[in-house]
């Protein structure tokens, strides 16, 4: 298949980031179009100056060019902030990278930089921050930030002597239903869980997504076994309510394993083992139903409860 040669043209000038393009002695010799809008320069009025030229005058343009030029001889790269001047005299921060480009023989031929808005990097970089701790289909805190609240909640606990209790959320027949409605359904479905079950929480409790189709709750000041049940029972009938999706009424249901603190265990995972061996135990026996730690194998009748 034979390429268009003008598709690497059409690229460059598609870009939506400014991007410049500079011979080996730093001279300009071309600009994309999103560089022109975001500077007012011309590519007449900008082939042949130097990135020293445009950058914002004074000291701080000495000595910001002279680091850039010396990183790309020694290192053949830069990266950092630096202020450009406009065409209209103003002069803005932006986050530059400069790389540059080789032959085959590994001689410099030019070198080509990318401008960015500080501003934007910054809230990518925000954002970046926050897909590490929060799950970003749901919103929810993940698997990581609820291990680090709940290594928390058991230290707070222990230390002033008091009780906590975790659930661990399976919802039932999330893989047939996915299979049969499709991905983008599965997904509307698990947004529509996570709000219910947060909707059934206190300020002070935590629900996070686990993984695919398991969430977890981290109950972190209860009255014995009786605030634990209670929360249960609100999230089995809030997860029991028809949901709607595209014209379709689904039936979900989900099997709740719930562990307290300090007698389901005194650790985090500890207490996860627990509530997880619980959750198993009722999809063992049917779902749609949670069930305490203390109570699974023999006992799991006793205490068991289905909705």
């Amino acid at each position: 298949m034979t390429q268009d040669p003008n598709i690497p043209a059409l690229a460059f000038d598609s870009m939506s980031h400014a991007v410049m393009v500079t011979d080996a002695e730093g001279s300009i010799v071309s600009v994309n179009a999103a560089y022109c809008r975001v500077t007012g320069w011309r590519p007449e009025e900008v082939l042949g100056q130097s990135l020293q030229e445009l950058a914002a005058t004074g000291q701080q343009r000495a000595d910001g060019t002279e680091a850039i030029w010396n990183a790309l001889l020694t290192q053949g790269h830069w990266q950092g902030e630096l202020w450009h001047r406009r065409k209209n005299g103003d002069s803005h921060p932006e986050f530059l990278t400069v790389d540059a480009l080789r032959a085959t023989d590994g001689a410099t031929t030019g070198f080509v930089a990318v401008f960015a808005d500080p501003g934007e990097r910054a809230q990518n970089e925000v954002r970046q921050s926050y897909l590490a701790f929060h799950d970003a289909l749901t919103d929810l805190p993940n698997q990581t930030l609820f291990h680090d609240r709940l290594e928390r909640a058991v230290s707070i606990a222990r230390r002033k002597g008091g009780q906590i209790g975790i659930q661990i959320v399976g919802l039932d027949g999330f893989r047939e239903i996915n299979d049969s409605f499709g991905q983008e359904a599965g997904d509307l479905l698990l947004q529509a869980a996570a709000k219910r079950i947060a909707d059934c929480l206190r300020e002070s409790d935590t629900v996070a997504r686990l993984d695919n189709d398991r969430f977890g709750v981290i109950l972190p000041v209860i009255e014995g076994a009786k605030g634990a049940r209670e929360a249960a029972q609100r999230i089995l009938a809030s997860l029991c309510r028809p949901i709607y999706l595209a014209g379709d009424e689904i039936s979900l249901s989900a099997s709740i394993g719930i562990a307290l603190l300090p007698g389901d265990g005194v650790t985090a995972d500890e207490l996860v083992r627990s509530a997880e061996l619980a959750m198993a135990e009722v999809k063992r026996q049917g779902k749609r139903a949670f069930a305490f730690c203390e109570d699974v194998g023999p006992k799991a009748q006793k205490r068991r409860v289905a909705v």
